[in-house]
C-alpha cells in the first residue's frame, strides 16, 4: 500500500515525514489543511517520489474510492 507526505508550499511544511500516511489519512489531513484556508496542498508517494496535485482523484480511483 502506498504512504504519502502532505507539502504545504505557501507555509513550507511538511507533515508525515517521520511517519507516511495511509492515501485516505493524507486525503482527510488535506481537507483538514484546504478548510483552514491553505490553497495548494499537495502529497508525495514515498516509495516513487510522485507528487499529487490532484488529490480527489487518488482517492477516487483507489479501490476503497
Amino acid at each position: 500500500m502506498a504512504r504519502y507526505t502532505v507539502h504545504v508550499p505557501e507555509s513550507q511544511t511538511s507533515m508525515g515525514t517521520d511517519n507516511p500516511m495511509t492515501g485516505l489519512e493524507a486525503y482527510t489531513k488535506v481537507c483538514e489543511l484546504r478548510a483552514m484556508g491553505f490553497e495548494t496542498v499537495t502529497l508525495r508517494n514515498v516509495d516513487t517520489g510522485e507528487e499529487i496535485t490532484d488529490v480527489a482523484s487518488l482517492v477516487l480511483d483507489s479501490p476503497g474510492g
